[in-house]
């Protein structure tokens, strides 16, 4: 398998766990230095345990696609830019919509991590 086909792998792989919140897997797919960039004001960044927190507690994803994913790599570094489409709940809110996602990987003893998430929120007309 080609470092592409298994970071393409892993961005799947990924979120399933969010949907299964098999925070177990998450603990060894995120990075200590894991960060989500939301771009939600009041919430614009979240740490790594606050991200483990919210999709133990309070996130449901009931379903999502990658509608485009363009995956590249570069020796232990690697990035997935993507456009995601989910139907969910974050507590009593609905979070059925559509983003654009950067997510950096770093291989580290022959595992992929991921570092950073960043998300920016696509309007419904899109």
């Amino acid at each position: 398998m080609s470092e592409v086909q298994e970071l393409t792998r892993l961005q799947h792989e990924w979120m399933d766990a969010v949907k299964r919140r098999d925070i177990d897997f998450l603990e060894q797919l995120l990075g200590h230095e894991f960060v989500l960039i939301t771009s939600r004001p009041g919430i614009e960044t979240r740490t790594r345990q606050q991200y483990l927190d919210v999709t133990r507690d309070r996130y449901t994803l009931e379903s999502f696609e990658y509608v485009e994913l363009d995956v590249h790599t570069y020796g232990d570094f690697g990035f997935a830019r993507s456009r995601y489409s989910q139907r969910g709940w974050m507590d009593d809110k609905q979070r059925n919509q559509a983003f654009l996602m950067t997510d950096v990987w770093v291989r580290r003893n022959g595992r992929w991590q991921v570092v950073s998430r960043h998300i920016s929120p696509l309007d419904a007309a899109r």
